[in-house]
């Protein structure tokens, strides 16, 4: 039973971990390639303009989604996440029909409440994100494996002037925005060669990399997303390997209303860190 309620604590981490580094309901296709040229035989610019094409605005998206967690300790959950865009986040996991964590994000703060134990965190998003400034949409953004300009929004043909895009050695390439998000952090989105797809964002904070990559790309009403998001991450002491998989082929346009976040009563609050010593 102890080594249970540490597993279902994992799940809050996880989730937590997930979201500190990072349509509409019609059927979504695994088809990624449009146009009458290959993109194998695509320019750099063209490469360029096809991603920021297929880049388009949404509005709400309700989808089924899968925990993987291989570190701290190995654990698989399923769920729903639910999304209005620019506004926020909820990701609700459950075992056995009976909700163990839930966690939300709106412009402001990031909250997470593990059921079992009866914890919450509730943290301003500049905290969790070690002072950057990111916005809701860039944090959907990168959990959906779409390219983002910081505070700027989505990557359209619009903005295509604020980025440098650069092939790289082994067949993939890169698209770099030419601002800094607080002035100091760099950051880029690397794509792979023969079909565009999203495969990593990196982040530069003070010559440290960190980021997340990406596999399984779709599309929904013409906009191409990423079906699965790896993130490999040390929080605190804590080394995290978690995997998010999302089902767009069931995605939702409805929101319900208990999407959101209510302060659990008789919960304890505790930081972050806090919740992670349990766990060592």
């Amino acid at each position: 039973m102890k080594m249970m309620m540490k597993r279902l604590s994992v799940l809050a981490v996880a989730a937590a971990a997930v979201m500190t580094l990072t349509l509409t309901g019609c059927r979504s296709s695994r088809t990624v390639a449009s146009g009458s040229k290959p993109v194998a035989e695509m320019t750099l610019d063209e490469k360029v303009v096809d991603v920021a094409a297929h880049n388009l605005p949404w509005t709400q998206l309700n989808m089924p989604v899968k925990v993987a967690v291989k570190s701290p300790q190995k654990l698989s959950v399923s769920g729903r996440i639910y999304m209005r865009r620019d506004r926020d986040i909820y990701i609700t996991l459950r075992v056995l029909g009976m909700e163990v964590a839930n966690l939300y994000i709106d412009s402001d703060s990031v909250f997470a409440a593990d059921k079992i134990h009866k914890y919450y965190i509730a943290e301003p998003i500049r905290d969790i994100f070690a002072g950057a400034t990111l916005t809701i949409g860039d944090i959907q953004d990168a959990l959906l494996g779409r390219p983002f300009i910081n505070n700027a929004g989505e990557f359209t043909v619009d903005n295509i002037r604020d980025v440098t895009a650069a092939l790289l050695p082994d067949g993939s390439w890169s698209l770099t925005p030419r601002s800094l998000i607080n002035g100091r952090i760099g950051y880029s989105f690397e794509f792979v060669g023969n079909d565009n797809s999203l495969k990593a964002l990196s982040i530069d904070v003070n010559g440290k990399q960190y980021g997340c990559t990406y596999a399984d790309p779709a599309t929904l009403d013409g906009s191409r997303f990423m079906q699965q998001l790896t993130i490999k991450a040390n929080a605190g002491k804590t080394a995290v390997d978690a995997t998010l998989t999302y089902d767009l082929g069931k995605a939702n346009p409805e929101i319900p209303a208990s999407a959101t976040w209510r302060t659990p009563k008789n919960y304890k609050r505790i930081s972050p860190r806090s919740l992670l010593k349990a766990l060592d």
